[in-house]
């Protein structure tokens, strides 16, 4: 199956993994189209990618997904890559506005989008959806991070349900990494050494890297054509 024609809108993609999966994409190709909702990233994504469509747009706020697709070019494929971790947070000290908030743009974002993908996409020969879980969502995620790893457990459940339902106009598959090199990763630990330690422990002993995730990314949208409903973890062996 070829990339070319294809128009890949990439949630979440001015930086991190998905900057690395349009630029992935890019390379095979395909045209990418990355929202997200850092202005400043976004612009520096999109000078670094020339002829990337870039647009500043909120996951979670119907409004501003509307407007956003509004503002074109119809996407072929789609990766719901945006996501937040959230704060860290103990089951004895729920706050309802964070939680709101990690589900508003880790779940309800990945729904409002598809269906804008949805109406507004052509058609392609290899379309396909591609959602970012976590091993999160088999693990419930590191402690203090229950909100994260629940919501990436539920985008398993949604890859499932939007496989059979989208099948087989659409395959829809999910990437389940685990503790990859970006600056969010960094964030949950306490330095750059506590973050080398644990790396230690997994199987292959380092970092993942986002172009690792981007490559799995790149083969589950063009080529994996008689994959749908799976997930695949890009974790190193970590479980």
């Amino acid at each position: 199956m070829s990339a070319e024609g294809a128009t890949v809108l990439i949630t979440g993609g001015a930086a991190g993994i998905g900057f690395e999966i349009a630029r992935a994409v890019t390379a095979r190709g395909a045209r990418a189209l990355i929202w997200d909702i850092d202005a400043a990233s976004l612009e520096r994504a999109a000078a670094e990618l020339p002829g990337c469509g870039a647009v500043a747009a909120d996951v979670s706020d119907a409004d501003s997904v509307a407007r956003a697709i509004a503002e074109g070019p119809e996407p072929t494929h789609l990766v719901n890559n945006a996501g937040i971790l959230g704060p860290d947070m103990g089951f004895d000290a729920a706050d309802a506005g964070a939680i709101d908030r990690v589900l508003a743009v880790n779940l309800r974002g990945p729904l409002l989008v598809t269906s804008a993908f949805l109406n507004a996409r052509v058609e392609h020969g290899a379309a396909s959806i591609l959602n970012m879980s976590s091993i999160a969502g088999f693990n419930g995620g590191a402690r203090g991070r229950a909100v994260y790893g629940a919501t990436k457990g539920a985008i398993l459940a949604l890859t499932q349900a939007m496989a059979r339902d989208l099948a087989p106009a659409l395959r829809v598959n999910a990437l389940a990494p685990g503790i990859i090199d970006t600056e969010i990763q960094a964030g949950l630990f306490a330095d750059r050494a506590a973050l080398e330690a644990t790396a230690a422990g997994i199987p292959l002993a380092r970092l993942g890297q986002p172009s690792e995730v981007a490559a799995a990314a790149a083969w589950l949208l063009f080529d994996a054509a008689y994959v749908t409903g799976e997930v695949i973890r890009v974790a190193g062996g970590r479980k």
